[in-house]
């Protein structure tokens, strides 16, 4: 808490160091009037991280999953994914603006083999087949401050802080259990979709390739803790992974390429 109010101190100090700024056109590095914002789309590739990242089916001595054990409870099993959206802002000074993203990102699931393998020690069977619909699926509606720092008449470093509304859902993950040369049916660990408070830290570069149109390459921190409640059906007992709630830190980091339309250029 400490930390964060230091920060909110530092931004406010700043911000209102370059208000003064505000009623006078911006000027870039050659004296030439800068942007005043820029409306854009971006995409690249995602990287999971932390305990949801996690593969662990942890079973005893008779193979039964241990529903206590921390890792177990933790594991998320996501993989690495992709992400778009679009973004823009608007700098109300030479160097601080107001602006948002709206992003979609598409997570695939890892450790499959891990689960199956997990499942068929602790049903003890002749068969365990698990299969996976979709993945972690977040979208993000994101605002905050933007900042820029012109190093020539084309090139500016850019970072930027966000929070907002982050809505993420799980995969359904079916398995089938056949013994005895009998099916014995599948049960479900169903899709489920929980909200919570999100936020983003960027920090990238931007190159203004004429008067309307710029590049950027962007890495971006993500983090969101949404509280998953998730149902099970066709389930006859407990035996083996049985998740009904999910809460880990959904963090990733993001590397982005964007094209932007640069706005107020004079």
């Amino acid at each position: 808490m400490k930390k964060l109010s230091i920060i909110i101190l530092a931004l406010t100090l700043y911000i209102g160091a370059n208000a003064q700024d505000a009623s006078n056109p911006a000027k870039s590095a050659d004296n030439s009037t800068m942007t005043n914002g820029f409306i854009g789309l971006l995409g690249g590739y995602s990287l999971s991280m932390g305990n949801w990242t996690h593969t662990s089916y942890i079973t005893g001595d008779a193979g039964k999953w241990l529903s206590n054990n921390p890792d177990n409870l933790s594991a998320g099993f996501a993989g690495n994914g992709s992400t778009f959206g679009i973004e823009g802002a608007w700098y109300f000074c030479k160097n601080v603006g107001i602006g948002g993203l709206v992003s979609y990102s598409h997570y695939a699931f890892n450790g499959l083999d891990s689960l199956s393998a997990g499942y068929d020690k602790s049903f003890d069977v002749d068969q365990i087949t698990t299969t996976v619909s979709g993945g972690y699926d977040i979208v993000n509606f994101m605002t905050g401050l933007y900042f820029r720092f012109p190093c020539s008449d084309k090139l500016d470093v850019t970072a930027k802080l966000l929070g907002g509304f982050t809505s993420a859902t799980t995969p359904q993950i079916a398995v089938d259990v056949e013994d005895g040369g009998v099916d014995d049916g599948s049960f479900y660990q169903q899709r489920c979709t929980a909200n919570s408070f999100g936020y983003m830290a960027g920090l990238g570069v931007s190159y203004k390739l004429n008067n309307w149109l710029g590049l950027n390459l962007q890495g971006i921190y993500a983090s969101s803790e949404p509280d998953f409640m998730i149902d099970n059906t066709n389930r006859n007992n407990s035996i083996g992974r049985l998740i009904t709630e999910y809460k880990q830190p959904l963090t990733n980091f993001n590397i982005c390429l964007g094209v932007t339309y640069l706005i107020g250029n004079k």
